[in-house]
């Protein structure tokens, strides 16, 4: 396997990408991709054998420079094994080896991801790569999302500590190192904070999740020790954040049901002791409603007596299916599903709650002989 790392490319941004262009293909000629004058600073493609590189310019008088590595492993001397998905409210990402030296010829991919409805606080305590001005050689790529498609939020390399922060709750992070050079690499730590203000709600099929920024809680007169939900057993699960898992089926969660719409309202309290207090009541209540559409998420404080509401929208969590056996262990993973007629179907429905009174049904099915659905359909099961 080849792997072709471009850091830098300066083209004319003049032209467009047809006139002016980086094309990479493989040992038989397919197009891997292509680096236009607009494209992000930093690509990577890999392919088994050989690559080729096509160079193509406009006729205009400029300077265009392109930095690039490639290297290839033999079998049983692999890269660096590093990188990773990783979920939670705060902890800590670093280079192999950290403190120690990092290897060499090391790339490594992190897929960091927080709650719905929170944004990531970045903040580096070392970086320890080799010093370039452009930072063509050992870097370190951050990307606003869930993949290295996602906008590049800054690039860094050499000595120097870095604080940066999200959009949204995924984050990707990239070190790349070269042959040469071998430094201590890096040490960041991250914070899930709620996405526009001082909180968060997100309501799923299992619980309701609830993020604080510390420094709101404290700002009012509290810390995370002070903070509980109706059953005053159940605390927070993380004191930075500041964040409770909410279970729809204990600590005091209250279930009602109107209609077809059902709610599961809890508080968190931080009620002052003794006679002279000097610190607000403060009660947060949260409430999911679930209906067979939507998850509307309500939110809102109530300090001595003053409400400030906020309120999202979400949905259940429910898959759907298809089984090849009636012992539904093999799914089937191609989509459009292709079946002969007359043939049996196994379709298993499933949703994520922990409350025991909720009942999931299929109301209606149909089959079509189009992978668009469109025209003629057949029913296989009709209202329920």
């Amino acid at each position: 396997m080849i792997s072709i790392i471009f850091f830098f490319s300066s083209l004319n941004t003049a032209a467009d990408c047809s006139q002016e262009n980086v094309t990479v293909l493989d040992q038989n000629l397919q197009v891997l991709g292509v680096l236009c004058p607009n494209s992000p600073r930093i690509d990577v493609f890999e392919t088994p054998g050989s690559a080729y590189l096509r160079v193509s310019t406009n006729s205009d008088a400029l300077v265009r420079t392109v930095y690039l590595m490639y290297y290839s492993f033999a079998p049983g001397n692999e890269a660096a094994v590093c990188g990773g998905q990783i979920n939670g409210y705060s902890g800590s990402i670093s280079s192999p080896n950290y403190p120690s030296r990092h290897p060499h010829f090391a790339y490594c991919v992190w897929h960091l991801e927080t709650p719905k409805n929170t944004k990531i606080d970045l903040s580096f305590t070392e970086i320890f790569l080799e010093v370039d001005a452009v930072c063509r050689f050992d870097f370190i790529a951050l990307y606003d999302g869930p993949t290295t498609n996602s906008p590049i939020l800054d690039v860094l390399c050499g000595r120097t500590v870095a604080e940066l922060e999200t959009t949204s709750n995924t984050l990707t992070v990239v070190l790349s190192t070269d042959y040469a050079n071998s430094y201590y690499g890096f040490n960041l730590n991250y914070v899930a904070l709620p996405e526009n203000n001082s909180s968060s709600l997100f309501c799923s099929g299992e619980k309701m999740t609830v993020i604080f920024d510390p420094s709101y809680i404290n700002s009012l007169g509290y810390n995370a020790n002070e903070l509980t939900l109706i059953d005053t057993s159940c605390g927070p699960v993380s004191s930075n954040p500041i964040a409770f898992n909410v279970p729809y089926t204990s600590c005091g969660t209250v279930r009602k049901v109107e209609d077809h719409v059902i709610s599961y309202t809890n508080i968190i309290t931080a009620i002052s002791t003794g006679v002279i207090t000097r610190r607000k009541k403060i009660e947060f209540v949260m409430t999911c409603e679930l209906d067979n559409e939507s998850i509307v998420e309500i939110m809102y404080v109530t300090e001595n007596d003053i409400i400030q509401e906020s309120q999202e929208t979400g949905k259940y969590d429910v898959s759907l299916s298809f089984y090849q056996t009636q012992d539904f262990t093999t799914p089937v993973l191609e989509s459009p599903y292709y079946i002969e007629l007359n043939n049996t179907l196994f379709l298993q429905a499933t949703l994520k709650t922990q409350d025991p009174g909720l009942t999931l049904f299929t109301e209606s099915c149909f089959a079509s002989s189009k992978s668009n659905f469109s025209d003629p359909t057949y029913s296989l099961l009709q209202n329920g």
